[in-house]
């Protein structure tokens, strides 16, 4: 048993690489091309607060459908590559899997906590008829917004380089 054991954890340990680097990569898509996310226009300005707004509506509405599949199957490779390594609890992979899903945990804590509250509220809104009031609303969102994917983006990349090193470290207990 403790020989298919040591067969599946490499195999565990590359499937949580690989879905840590997609999830890292889409965060760095946001910060090598802010454009992607409506954070600047194509003049490189801070894009206005209502024109964000309206395009963020949009890009929450196919993002919020794919994560609802990939931040699942993320946490799940996390849980069962950590089960998998309990045994070696003392061996540094055990220590780098364990710090990446804290940093996952992070971000999903923060992405329910104050990202979801903002999408669930710019997915309400009709851009053609927007209230003085509503405008004041997105105008204090909108820097919360860029200091939230500040922090998931660092989230995200910081857990990929944990797990990264795993793979030349798992010989070591």
């Amino acid at each position: 048993m403790n020989a298919l054991i040591d067969k599946i954890r490499p195999v565990l340990l590359y499937i949580v690489l690989l879905n840590a680097g997609l999830y890292a990569g889409i965060h760095l898509e946001g910060i090598l091309d802010p454009i992607a996310f409506g954070i600047i226009n194509l003049k490189g300005d801070l894009m206005p607060s209502t024109e964000w707004a309206s395009r963020w509506q949009i890009i929450d509405g196919f993002m919020r459908v794919r994560m609802g599949v990939f931040g699942p199957t993320i946490l799940c490779s996390y849980v069962i590559a950590i089960l998998f390594f309990v045994k070696r609890w003392k061996s540094p992979v055990f220590w780098l899997l364990l710090a990446a899903f804290g940093l996952f945990v992070a971000d999903i804590v923060l992405t329910t906590q104050q990202q979801i509250p903002i999408n669930r509220y710019i997915e309400t809104l009709d851009f053609k008829h927007l209230t003085a009031e509503q405008v004041a609303k997105i105008n204090e969102m909108h820097p919360q917004v860029i200091k939230n994917f500040q922090s998931r983006e660092w989230f995200s990349i910081l857990g990929f380089v944990l797990v990264a090193a795993c793979p030349f470290l798992i010989n070591r207990k």
